[in-house]
């Protein structure tokens, strides 16, 4: 398959999926699972199956954030990476702050991205080839260059406590930028700053589906990505984006 068919079929995903989710919005959530820093509904499982009933078609592995690994990863084969619905707390309160993501990778290779605000009804997607659109438009990062001008996305890691040290030097990394969102969907946080609504997304922890499509959208408007491997947990990353290199912080 080439790269224009999995785009297609990676829309075709995320506007089933967005059909069954804008409904649930309107619904009382139903509740998985819940501890003190997460929480799954029946609205992501329902959307993972929307999504995976149409890239299955695929001869490719699929990594979703609810079954794992769909099929037998294969060595230097593409892969799909999907999030269902990224800011399911959001979600579970009406916060209309979320999304579907999708991203179609080799290796570390985005081939293409697909994040799906599914109550705007927003289409960020694109490809190394064509870049990245939101809906019909085409858009890049924003024009800053500095930190200082610069309004960041982050997020705080939900597998560990910061301690006060760790805490301290998270805060010392934000404060070189203008201003701090967050939104509570990371995949929302990069879509955005693709389309140059913001500057930089930055987060520590954090799990390759959170950020594969929005990564993807980012390279292909014009920015720049460094995910980095956390030793001992493979899909758990530390990720620093930004639209200009002045602006990312290593």
């Amino acid at each position: 398959m080439d790269i224009q068919e999995c785009f297609e079929l990676a829309v075709t995903a995320v506007h089933r999926a967005g059909i069954i989710l804008s409904d649930l919005f309107r619904e009382p959530c139903e509740v998985i699972y819940e501890d003190a820093r997460d929480i799954k509904l029946m609205a992501d499982r329902e959307s993972e199956s929307a999504i995976i009933d149409v890239l299955e078609s695929t001869p490719f592995a699929i990594l979703s954030e609810e079954r794992g690994w769909v099929r037998e990863y294969v060595f230097n084969e593409p892969y799909w990476v999907i999030d269902p619905l990224d800011g399911t707390l959001n979600f579970s309160r009406k916060i209309p702050l979320c999304a579907i993501s999708i991203a179609l990778m080799k290796g570390d290779e985005f081939l293409l991205g697909v994040v799906y605000d599914f109550i705007r009804h927003e289409l960020f997607a694109g490809t190394k080839e064509k870049g990245t659109f939101l809906n019909e438009t085409s858009v890049k990062v924003s024009k800053i260059n500095h930190a200082r001008d610069g309004i960041v996305a982050t997020g705080l890691p939900v597998f560990r406590p910061y301690t006060e040290t760790e805490f301290q030097q998270y805060i010392q990394e934000l404060r070189k930028y203008r201003r701090v969102r967050f939104i509570g969907s990371s995949a929302l946080s990069l879509a955005y700053v693709a389309c140059g609504r913001m500057d930089a997304f930055i987060q520590d922890e954090i799990m390759l589906w959170d950020i594969a499509g929005g990564s993807a959208l980012i390279k292909f408007a014009g920015g720049t990505v460094k995910i980095y491997d956390i030793p001992g947990a493979p899909f758990t990353k530390k990720i620093r984006t930004a639209c200009r290199e002045e602006v990312l912080i290593s």
